[in-house]
């Protein structure tokens, strides 16, 4: 066993210590413990000094430990250093992971350790927008990487598909390293850390995806609670028993879509601003909102055990539907002071759309539906802060979102060949990226009582009966942001809106065609139940 001589500006009396810098330019104290009395080292108390580079804050302590009466001199290294929320924090992390292990045993953990720590860094980056605490503790069998923010809200493991742009980086830890956790969580904040021990295996393919799939992370020495929650004994309250906002008729759907897509775009915001200084946004208060509403629409949903389809698959079938929660009404208790920032969420995403649909970050804009959801329920809220009455969600159903696409979005694939579509001898219409119609076939244009022309350039959802447009949308949206494709491949029965606005029930299969300049084209094979 051994104790860690941990920071300290001065060290008590009888200590001794020597100093010197090494070829890294870190200033490193030796403490010796020959007259240290144990009672001090029994408390772990120690000597250390800090050293500054430009925002980084540096501690270095040798670990020593006693093996019945015999000294055994540097049996481990413990290195500290406070990092700034800055995206320059994961490359001072990866250097100080380098400077402690290379030309050490502990050299063999490196690149594992590299990548884990980045991540981590990163993390507390890009969601928890605080400071950060960085230790690491090398001993001859084992390496201890642990980070700790001050951020109440514990971190979130996604499960996006394999094409997701984000949502990886707690399972890649975890399907790395010997060890993973999150301790010390409370209102100051949380500290997650992994461990790596013995030597590097080499994984094949399906062994990492199994550790990834399998990966999981629970609090140490806590009852297991939900990742993204805040975490217990936070400031961070569940809703009061009186709300002071109501959202009604919220469609949680379009919300929970909306939040995979908002989760790959301030992530690509953030990666922009570290380069750039032509936008001023503040992404701590839009995660705060961002994070409220998602906490509260996950609570009601649960609550309201409400779940709708959007079609029907062979039962059996190896890729089923998912599942999509209904409208609800859901009260929430927002801070009167909060009111501001959510007009700064919405300022924040308005000008990563526009950077993405510049092609400035690599993401693409949101579906019109998306952007709408998400200016309804800043401005509810922010309206009822100040007492205006609630306004129910007034639907994507309105002739708008049929014609009109995102401002932001690239344009039409003009130069497209429609003639293999146009001339089809069966029902089938092909959209693009976007959701718009590049082309139909007479077949289902007569079928469904439009001219093949008049639908060229119309949105996809003109043909979906407005009972299950925010469904659609939300399924297309949730496969544009993460690769999710719940329907692609798989033959449902789905009714398709006639011109009239009466309903025909179809055999529908949806193909993704060969990309075209780097777009993406859709392909929907509809025919009627029965002629």
């Amino acid at each position: 066993m051994h104790h860690v001589l941990d920071e300290a500006t001065t060290g008590p009396a009888g200590a001794t210590s020597t100093s010197s810098t090494n070829r890294f330019g870190w200033c490193v104290t030796r403490a010796r413990r020959g007259r240290l009395p144990v009672a001090l080292r029994a408390r772990g108390l120690g000597i250390g000094q800090h050293t500054q580079r430009d925002h980084l804050s540096v501690t270095v302590s040798v670990v020593t430990g006693r093996s019945g009466d015999t000294e055994q001199a540097e049996a481990g290294v413990r290195r500290t250093a406070t990092l700034a929320a800055d995206l320059r924090s994961a490359a001072q992390a990866r250097q100080l992971l380098r400077e402690v292990l290379l030309g050490t045993a502990g050299e063999r953990w490196l690149d594992v350790a590299e990548l884990a720590c980045s991540e981590l860094v990163s993390n507390v980056v890009l969601h928890a927008h605080t400071a950060l605490e960085l230790t690491v503790d090398v001993e001859q069998d084992r390496l201890r990487v642990q980070v700790r923010d001050f951020s109440p809200v514990l971190p979130l493991q996604r499960s996006y598909d394999a094409r997701a742009t984000t949502g990886r980086g707690l399972s890649l830890v975890a399907a790395l390293t010997s060890e993973h956790g999150i301790g010390d969580a409370g209102p100051d904040g949380k500290t997650v850390w992994f461990t790596l021990t013995g030597d590097p295996a080499e994984q094949n393919e399906q062994e990492l995806l199994d550790a990834w799939n399998d990966a999981d992370w629970e609090l140490d020495d806590e009852p297991k609670i939900q990742l993204g929650e805040p975490a217990p004994n936070s400031p961070v309250p569940a809703p009061p028993a009186e709300p002071n906002v109501v959202l009604l008729a919220f469609p949680a759907a379009l919300w929970l879509a909306a939040v995979e897509h908002n989760d790959a775009l301030t992530r690509e915001l953030a990666l922009y601003l570290a380069e750039h200084d032509d936008v001023q946004v503040d992404l701590a208060a839009t995660d705060l909102c961002r994070g409220t509403l998602t906490a509260a629409v996950w609570a009601g949903v649960e609550q309201s055990q409400q779940p709708v389809t959007i079609g029907s698959a062979p039962p059996g079938h190896a890729n089923p539907l998912a599942w999509l929660p209904g409208p609800l009404d859901l009260p929430l208790h927002i801070p009167p002071v909060l009111s501001p920032a959510f007009r700064v969420l919405q300022d924040t995403l308005d000008a990563a759309e526009r950077l993405a649909g510049q092609g400035r970050l690599l993401v693409r804009p949101g579906l019109p539906e998306i952007l709408a959801v998400r200016d309804w329920a800043c401005e509810q809220v922010v309206a009822q802060l100040v007492g205006a009455p609630p306004s129910p969600w007034p639907g994507i159903a309105q002739d708008g979102f049929t014609t009109e696409g995102h401002a932001a979005a690239e344009g039409p694939l003009g130069d497209w060949d429609a003639g293999v579509i146009r001339d089809a001898d069966r029902g089938v219409v092909a959209a693009d990226d976007a959701n718009r119609i590049l082309a139909v076939s007479t077949v289902l244009a007569q079928l469904l009582g439009w001219q093949a022309q008049d639908l060229i350039g119309r949105r996809v959802i003109t043909l979906v009966p407005p009972r299950l447009r925010e469904g659609h949308v939300a399924g297309f949206s949730r496969h544009l942001s993460t690769g999710e494709a719940h329907l692609l491949g798989v033959p449902v029965t789905l009714p398709a809106l006639h011109a009239d606005g009466t309903e025909l029930l179809c055999h529908v299969l949806i193909e993704q065609a060969p990309p075209y300049r780097g777009r993406s084209v859709y392909l929907a094979w509809i025919e009627p139940v029965t002629r």
